[in-house]
């Protein structure tokens, strides 16, 4: 009976832990605070307790895809088709690729479309759109995407991710190199690094936010604030993979602030009443980002929380 009854405890202390340790407001906090704000971007970083780090911490440990391409532990070839490369993940890690990063090669220049873990050893095609109109012919790496250009700005990840709409990615991209003078023959998104108005911005932005976040070990996510606008939130489970992803994002952030923002605005109930919106109720959440936002789960798990 002794045996029966200890079970029963430890089976019901074990599903407190499970459903107190979800993705939801209840175990991940907004820090309202202005001190991490620079120009036009403000960002409000998210701390998760303990019992969700301890939900966490066994997931392993994953590669961000720019030290995956730098180092050769992944090869990406184009497919024939637009709307999809082909990776290979030639390391003993785990790769984690996330939605809106772009890859500069092959036939033209791609963005990824989704999140994904390629597995070591595993090939696998990817979702894509084309952020480079007016190519379609190999250039000096042939079939292979060796070059990495940061995750592309909030309506163009928006376009990639939530609408899957190439005439909108199209559209976002021309509208952002249009407004940062970074405009090519043709049409690519990378032309931005061309831009002495826009990487010299990017510079100040940088040195600003670089070492921001990364150092608390609490921190998992982070809401960016432009004007009277929310550039974008992204959560992760763990601090590694939000430490792996915040240099990529953090372009992304910075370009939306560059190129459409102005001195942030919001007020704090303002930002906690938009994170309550899809975090206080997590059996809605998928619902309430529906259009709006992507929730990315790998065995079960969630991994990343993506809301624009």
């Amino acid at each position: 009976m002794s045996y029966i009854k200890y079970t029963l405890i430890t089976l019901f202390c074990f599903s407190f832990i499970s459903v107190s340790a979800q993705m939801n407001s209840k175990n991940l906090k907004i820090i309202n605070t202005k001190k991490n704000t620079f120009k036009n971007l403000q960002l409000i970083p998210i701390k998760a307790n303990n019992a969700y780090k301890k939900a966490y911490k066994n997931i392993g440990k994953y590669h961000n895809l720019k030290k995956a391409i730098n180092s050769g532990k992944i090869e990406i070839s184009d497919s024939g088709t637009v709307n999809t490369i082909i990776a290979t993940n030639n390391s003993t890690v785990n790769i984690y690729i996330i939605a809106g990063e772009v890859v500069k090669g092959g036939k033209q220049d791609r963005i990824v479309a989704e999140d994904v873990i390629i597995a070591p050893g595993e090939k696998k095609r990817i979702p894509a759109f084309c952020v480079e109109q007016h190519r379609w012919q190999q250039q000096e790496s042939g079939n292979s995407f060796k070059g990495y250009y940061n995750v592309s700005s909030k309506k163009i990840r928006q376009a990639a991710l939530i609408d899957k709409d190439q005439q909108k990615v199209w559209a976002n991209v021309a509208e952002v190199t249009k407004e940062n003078q970074a405009v090519s023959s043709t049409g690519t998104y990378a032309e931005l690094e061309k831009s002495e108005t826009y990487t010299k911005d990017l510079k100040s932005y940088l040195d600003f936010f670089k070492n921001k976040l990364i150092n608390d070990t609490s921190i998992v996510g982070v809401i960016a604030v432009s004007g009277d606008k929310i550039v974008g939130c992204d959560i992760f489970a763990t601090h590694d993979l939000f430490k792996n992803s915040y240099p990529g994002l953090l372009h992304s952030y910075i370009t939306e602030a560059i190129t459409n923002g102005s001195k942030p605005t919001l007020t704090n109930a303002q930002v906690s009443k938009y994170y309550e919106e899809f975090m206080k109720v997590e059996t809605e959440q998928d619902k309430k980002l529906e259009g709006k936002g992507n929730v990315f789960r790998h065995k079960n798990k969630k991994l990343h929380l993506t809301s624009f």
